[in-house]
C-alpha cells in the first residue's frame, strides 16, 4: 500500500527541483552563466525519474527492477565487444560499422521492451489473484466472525455455564442436568480451496489469516466434542470447566478474526482498515 503522506511530500520536493532546474534552464543561455547548463540538464533528468518513480504503478517499476537486475552484464558484455570492434577499425570501415550499431541497439530495445512487458503482464497477474484472494478470504472471515459477533459471549457464557452447574427444574419442580445445544460451525471452504494462494499475501496478513484459522478449527473440533455422549456423562464440575475452555476458544478465534481482517483491509488498501463493520455484540473484544 503506497504511504500517502510521503507521496505528497515527495511530490512537493519534486516541484521544488522542477522550478530549480527551470531558473537554471532560463539562465543558463545568459553567457557568464554556461557553466551551469550541465547542471540544469541533470536536474532535469533528476525530476524526470522522480516523477516517474512516484506516478508510475508499483508493478511497472518492479518490473522494470527485474529488467535492471537481469540485462547489466549482457550490456556489458555487448558494450566491450562493441567497443573492442570501433576500436580498432579502420576509419573507412567505421562509416559501415555504424549502421549496424544502430540497428543492434534497436534490437536490444526491442528485447528489453519486450520482457518488461512480459514481466508486467506476470506482475499484473499476480497481483489479481493476490486481490482476489484478500476479497474471497476476507467475505469468508467477515462471515464466520459476524455469526460469532451476533452473540454477547461473555454474558451468554455465564449464564450456561450457571445453568450446567445447578441444573435445571422442570414444570413439575424436578431437576434435571442441563445441556446446552451448540450449532455446528460452518467449513472454512474457501480458505481450503484457496489455502495454496496464501503464501502470496504480505507476511502479517499471511500469519493473522492462518492463526484465526488455526483458532477457527480448534473451535470446530471443540464444538463436535460437545455434542458428544462422552461429554454429557461427565461430572457438571467437569463440563463447566469445559464450557469454560469453549468460551475462552471462542473469544480468541473472534479477536483473532477481526486481527486478520484488519490486515486484510490495509493490504488492500482500504483508508480505514479498522472499520469492519461489526455487529457489536462485543465491543470489548478487538484486534
Amino acid at each position: 500500500m503506497r504511504d500517502w503522506a510521503g507521496y505528497r511530500k515527495g511530490l512537493l520536493a519534486i516541484a521544488l527541483l522542477a522550478a530549480i532546474a527551470v531558473a537554471l534552464f532560463v539562465l543558463a543561455p545568459v553567457p557568464r552563466l554556461a557553466p551551469v547548463a550541465p547542471v540544469s540538464i541533470g536536474l532535469y533528468g533528476a525530476v524526470f525519474l522522480c516523477l516517474y518513480a512516484g506516478l508510475v504503478p508499483p508493478r511497472l517499476l518492479r518490473s522494470f527492477g527485474r529488467v535492471l537486475y537481469v540485462f547489466p552484464p549482457f550490456w556489458g558484455i555487448g558494450a566491450g565487444a562493441v567497443w573492442m570492434i570501433w576500436a580498432h577499425a579502420a576509419d573507412a570501415d567505421k562509416a559501415r560499422i555504424y549502421p549496424g550499431l544502430i540497428t543492434g541497439l534497436i534490437v536490444v530495445l526491442g528485447w528489453f521492451v519486450t520482457f518488461v512487458i512480459s514481466s508486467y503482464r506476470e506482475a499484473e497477474q499476480a497481483d489479481r489473484i493476490r486481490r482476489d484472494t484478500l476479497v474471497a478470504i476476507k467475505n469468508e472471515i467477515f462471515a464466520l466472525v459476524d455469526k460469532m459477533d451476533n452473540v454477547a459471549i461473555r454474558s451468554n457464557a455465564q449464564l450456561v455455564q450457571g445453568r450446567i452447574a445447578s441444573g435445571v427444574k422442570d414444570a413439575q419442580g424436578k431437576e434435571s442436568d442441563y445441556f446446552p445445544f451448540a450449532t455446528m460451525e460452518s467449513e472454512p471452504i474457501v480458505f481450503e480451496a484457496l489455502g495454496t494462494s496464501v503464501p502470496g499475501l504480505e507476511e502479517a496478513t499471511v500469519a493473522a489469516v492462518v492463526r484465526f484459522y488455526a483458532e477457527y478449527t480448534d473451535l470446530r473440533r471443540m464444538v463436535e466434542d460437545s455434542r458428544t455422549e462422552d461429554i454429557k456423562r461427565l461430572p457438571r464440575d467437569r463440563r463447566v470447566n469445559f464450557h469454560k475452555q469453549l468460551t475462552k476458544r471462542r473469544i480468541g478465534t473472534l479477536t483473532m478474526g477481526l486481527k486478520a481482517l484488519v490486515e486484510i483491509n490495509f493490504e488492500l488498501g482500504i483508508e480505514d482498515p479498522e472499520n469492519i463493520g461489526r455487529s457489536g455484540e462485543n465491543p470489548e473484544i478487538t484486534p
